[in-house]
């Protein structure tokens, strides 16, 4: 058993060298990608669909995902996927590089179109399928598809915004879940060809198509792979107990899925859980009530979500008997309040918190930080993956010395290939290999990543991100809106409360509803502000005439009398 010396850190650092070295399981190489040396897992799978097709050998008779009383199994989600492959290239002409979107909430049939798509050898661009009309039509039109999958309601949102391309519901999902089709063969492309384009809106307002590539997709699901390995093998040696013998210990992942699948983190916990064979449990709308019942009712292990789900299971009353076999916490989206770590904690003392940072465009995790090591470094976001090269930089884009806070840049095997088709953005981006993340933090003397702030001006709420520039963008379009801004205030359940400030034309009145609903015509629900404020302006700017966006929130602090 742990004592209290014993040393968690250097431990760490020792298990990680170790696993990472020359002819170790996770041992790291140069590769040359685009002209550039980036380090990379030297064993790792060539294409996405191999590390579905293990998966499927190892797991074929275990449930992958549940919805209510649907179960879908491994070989279920495979074999399904095989016939609609072929359904694809028969009906549909897709070959190799062909890019399908995805419309689709969580749902055992997005399981099926996605591997499906990859056994084609074609790229899943995932659409926000919370996104309105008009926000699914942009991103159609920004990353054109050969066709789009897609359930009724999504369907429906589409073909009234007018996309041109082809879409086709679930009947053909339903048909090769029944056994019906050609069982197409796999196929494999270059390792460096896109896999998959999720949508991010990066450092500006309109969502932009990240893409990620066969390389950075299975180096990200090896080092999921990793970062179990790290956790198992510190623990294992804190207690002193054989590796094996705490991995038979370990019961099977069943992760309840909060994060949808159009998002890094909902694609992040799908290779994590289906990795060592485990479960998915979807649920239609989050309900804390139905939630803890889904916990009990199928043994889930593994939370993960913004600080606002964790929050809310906490407070309900029948918390404790709904939460007992939960052995691990992880929160995504924002930052954790140490209240929050402590209330985890007490609640279930057993359990695993864990932390970290990343984006989109780096294929989900940059830094990670779980267990022991979590505890003692509570403000931190974790050490940066084997796989990455982490710098932070001034403005003139200089080096600083550890501690010093600045710009994060990254550059690795999981750093995306680029927007789709958005050459001036990628400029903005990319200094070479190296990716500028927007986000300002330093590096402390054990090499553990703190976050300081956001560059990108954006608002966390409810573990959902709000892009200022884009809601200030389609309330600008009231003619009688003298001046729009969108920022963030801090909201103990939340995480931030979207505030919208507007300043209306002399003689012109609008209400906070008639706010709201211009909003809400053109934005998905969670982007429409929490409230809106008319007795802000004249706005304080800056010597360039840029809102002073700080100077604005802490004026509208003051007179709603709220701390900052």
């Amino acid at each position: 058993m742990a004592t209290a010396s014993f040393d968690v850190l250097g431990a760490y650092a020792r298990i990680c060298e170790t696993l990472t070295a020359d002819g170790a399981p996770f041992a790291v190489k140069r590769a040359t990608v685009g002209g550039h040396a980036i380090k990379v897992y030297a064993e790792c799978d060539e294409n996405v669909v191999d590390v579905l097709l293990r998966n499927e050998s190892r797991f074929g008779p275990l449930d992958l995902v549940i919805e209510g009383d649907r179960r879908l199994t491994y070989a279920d989600v495979a074999g399904a996927a095989t016939r609609l492959a072929g359904w694809l290239q028969d009906v549909h002409g897709v070959k190799a590089g062909d890019r399908i979107g995805i419309a689709m909430r969580n749902r055992p049939e997005w399981f099926v179109a996605f591997t499906a798509i990859l056994r084609a050898g074609a790229v899943a661009v995932l659409l926000n399928s919370r996104g309105a009309g008009a926000e699914l039509a942009a991103a159609a039109a920004d990353v054109p598809c050969t066709l789009i999958l897609a359930d009724e309601e999504r369907a429906e949102r589409m073909r009234e915004a007018g996309i041109a391309a082809p879409i086709e519901t679930l009947g053909p999902v339903e048909a090769a879940l029944a056994g019906e089709g050609r069982a197409a063969e796999p196929v494999r492309v270059d390792r460096d060809a896109p896999a998959m384009v999720l949508f991010t809106s990066g450092t500006t307002g309109r969502p932009k198509g990240a893409v990620l590539t066969q390389r950075n997709i299975t180096n990200m699901a090896r080092n999921l792979d990793y970062l179990t390995a790290l956790q198992v093998e510190l623990a294992a040696a804190m207690y002193g107990v054989p590796v094996e013998t705490l991995r038979t210990m370990m019961p099977r992942v069943s992760n309840l899925l909060v994060f949808p699948l159009f998002h890094i983190s909902g694609i992040t916990a799908f290779f994590m859980t289906s990795a060592s064979g485990g479960q998915l449990v979807t649920m239609r709308r989050w309900s804390p009530a139905a939630a803890l019942e889904l916990i009990s009712g199928h043994a889930v292990t593994t939370l993960s979500g913004p600080p606002l789900i964790l929050g809310d299971l906490l407070d309900h009353p029948e918390a404790a008997a709904h939460l007992k076999s939960v052995t691990a916490v992880g929160v995504g989206g924002q930052a954790t309040p140490r209240s929050l770590i402590d209330r985890v904690r007490q609640a279930l003392p057993t359990a695993t918190q864990s932390s970290g940072w990343g984006m989109t465009e780096v294929s989900g995790s940059v830094t990670a930080i779980a267990g022991a090591p979590y505890l003692l470094k509570p403000s931190s976001c974790g050490d940066s993956s084997p796989i990455v090269e982490l710098q932070v930089r001034d403005e003139a884009g200089n080096v600083l010395p550890q501690g010093t806070a600045g710009e994060l840049w990254v550059r690795g095997a999981v750093v995306m290939q680029g927007y789709f088709n958005a050459p001036e953005a990628n400029a903005a981006a990319f200094d070479g290999a190296w990716l500028r993340t927007g986000d300002v933090g330093y590096i402390d003397a054990e090499g553990f990543v703190h976050l300081v702030d956001r560059k990108k001006d954006m608002v966390i709420s409810a573990g959902e991100n709000i892009y200022c520039a884009e809601v200030e963008r389609v309330l600008s379009a009231d003619p009688d809106f003298v001046e729009v801004s969108m920022f963030g205030v801090p909201d103990t359940r939340l995480g931030e409360r979207a505030i919208a400030a507007v300043t209306l034309r002399e003689g012109a009145s609008r209400s906070e509803a008639e706010v709201k609903a211009l909003a809400r015509a053109s934005l998905a629900d969670y982007k429409v502000p929490a409230a809106v404020v008319f007795d802000l302006g004249p706005f304080p700017r800056n010597v360039t005439g840029k809102v002073d966006k700080a100077k604005l929130r802490a004026r509208y602090l003051e007179k709603a009398g709220e701390p900052a």
